[in-house]
């Protein structure tokens, strides 16, 4: 019974392979056809899963086993170099050996974006590491959710500076900044001062904490002068372009704030009250105690876990604006889109590289970043919104003009000194106008408009096809990006002398020939000597071609949108 089983199960394997390889055969002939387009990805893909498919049916048996069953030559070859390449990838993940079949199916050959995944996806460096998992990602997530609590502390501080929310952090930083353009080695003593003060003191005062007694806690009096000069109704203008969420989110982060300093618990021992001694607490309250204490060491790690996360998600989706706005400069203000804007700045910049490379040594460059950071966080004071806002509608009553004209100029950059009228790039289009010749009655009539010439010899030809084209001139469509000069509809021009078009294009034909007497340009099949030649039909064809013309490319559009 166990043997019966068997051998159902290898003509089990045996049909399914079988099938398999001719759905592979199948898939890979149209992804190859394809090649670029979404038929021929969609099969490209499908070839992948099915290779991926006949690895798995192929791993408990050898090719070898495959001996006297009825597999022709091609398909034992096939087999035999999927089990190599099972062979040669038995350790790697699902996920890797997906994207193998689909780099090798469903990515152009062509292009250089298949070089470059190969390169990636064969990086010895890259192998050495673990392969994909869900778990892996999740963990790894919730971990750096756990551990950036620092970096969001670093974020909102430097939000607070900007915005003057601490005017002490800001008047420091304005402090630092300008003795590091007074002294530029500053910068390499700064990091060493932070280690010094910002890390291992707290670090040794934690472990060995001084004797300090405890003060007595008294009300605020007065306001500090920074206070004073601080005080506004208003928001920063940074604040404003930031949004609301870091408004909330900030506050809350700086009251979490606390300093690494550890106080010693004995450190107001002689300032404190008559001690309590040690043989009248209970086993029991000791446990509490720490019992409690745990548990809220545990809720505040959970709380910040998930604190964490809500700023780890704001923040991606901030680094996702930053991008779209990196490629939106990028590719549409630098990249001419706008051709007089972006003729502008190429100008401006040029200028400007000229003049930091003459100059520059001319130039007081430590007393211009001075002032410019001193005057640029001025501007993010609160106080100074008002006279800022106030600017601009000053500017605007002035500016104010009629409303169609300012709907006209949306959206573009008027520089009428600016000339960007370039001569457009002519090419020439060129099809073949076919024509058949019935052997019955010898007569010729229309056949088709076609880019290739159909000789005897065409692979479509030889199968009894029609070759590709179209049934009218006005379907022929120029290449992507170029047009048809739209004032002549049918502006086609015949080539009345065949043989200067072969001579130009080094056609040697042996299957063509023109008549000495052609007039209209036709160039007829050559059917002497040919063997197995179409019997029914023979072929002329002359060729017609017409101008077209491009501006300019469009601009280029980042690659994953």
């Amino acid at each position: 019974m166990s043997e019966k089983t068997g051998k159902d199960n290898f003509k089990y394997r045996e049909r399914a392979s079988k099938v398999l390889s001719k759905m592979y055969d199948k898939t890979s002939d149209i992804a190859g056809n394809n090649s670029g387009k979404n038929k021929g990805i969609a099969a490209g893909t499908a070839a992948s899963l099915i290779s991926l498919g006949i690895d798995r049916i192929n791993q408990g048996q050898s090719v070898d086993e495959t001996d006297g069953l009825p597999y022709t030559e091609d398909e034992l070859n096939q087999l035999k170099e999927l089990e190599s390449e099972m062979d040669d990838s038995k350790s790697s993940h699902f996920v890797d050996r997906f994207m193998e079949k689909l780099l090798k199916h469903a990515i152009p050959t062509d292009g250089p974006e298949k070089e470059m995944l190969e390169r990636r996806v064969a990086d010895p460096e890259r192998l050495k590491k673990p392969n994909l998992s869900i778990r892996i990602l999740t963990s790894n997530f919730k971990r750096l959710s756990s551990k950036m609590s620092s970096f969001f502390v670093l974020q909102y501080g430097l939000i607070h500076i900007i915005t003057w929310r601490k005017p002490t952090k800001t008047l420091s930083f304005l402090v630092f900044y300008t003795s590091i353009c007074l002294w530029p080695h500053l910068i390499l003593a700064y990091p060493m001062i932070f280690l010094i003060f910002g890390v291992m003191l707290p670090a040794y005062i934690h472990r060995h904490p001084m004797r300090t007694p405890e003060l007595i806690k008294v009300k605020k009096r007065g306001q500090s002068i920074l206070d004073f000069f601080n005080s506004s109704s208003d928001t920063s203008v940074i604040e404003d372009l930031i949004g609301k969420d870091y408004h909330n989110d900030s506050g809350s982060e700086s009251d979490s704030l606390q300093p690494v300093i550890s106080k010693s618990s004995d450190t107001s021992s002689m300032f404190s009250k008559k001690p309590v001694s040690a043989s009248k607490l209970k086993d029991g309250d000791v446990n509490e105690r720490i019992q409690k204490k745990d548990k809220t060491r545990h809720v505040k790690s959970q709380m910040t876990l998930f604190i964490n996360m809500r700023d780890l998600q704001n923040l991606t989706t901030d680094v996702l604006n930053g991008i779209n706005g990196a490629e939106k400069f990028w590719y549409e203000t630098a990249g001419f889109k706008d051709e007089r804007l972006s003729t502008f700045i190429f100008y401006g910049v040029i200028a400007a590289t000229s003049i930091v490379l003459v100059f520059g040594r001319f130039i007081p460059w430590r007393l211009i970043f001075i002032q410019s950071g001193w005057a640029g966080l001025i501007v993010c004071h609160p106080n100074s919104k008002k006279y800022i806002m106030s600017i601009k509608k000053s500017k605007k009553a002035k500016k104010v003009k009629d409303v169609k004209e300012s709907k006209e100029k949306e959206g573009r950059f008027e520089r009428h000194d600016i000339i960007i009228d370039d001569s457009a790039e002519i090419r020439i289009v060129e099809v073949f106008e076919l024509q058949n010749k019935n052997m019955s009655n010898n007569q010729w009539s229309f056949h088709r408009y076609t880019s290739n010439m159909f000789d005897i010899k065409n692979h479509a030809r030889a199968a009894g096809k029609r070759p590709l084209g179209v049934d009218d001139l006005s379907k022929v469509l120029p290449p992507p990006d170029w047009k048809f000069d739209m004032g002549y509809a049918n502006k086609w021009e015949i080539d009345i002398d065949p043989q200067k078009f072969f001579k130009e294009r080094n056609i040697n034909n042996p299957y063509l020939q023109v008549h000495e007497d052609e007039k209209e340009g036709w160039i007829y099949d050559k059917l002497d000597g040919v063997d197995n030649s179409d019997s029914s039909y023979e072929f002329r064809r002359r060729r017609l071609s017409r101008e077209c013309y491009r501006y300019s490319r469009p601009p280029v559009i980042p690659k994953n949108t």
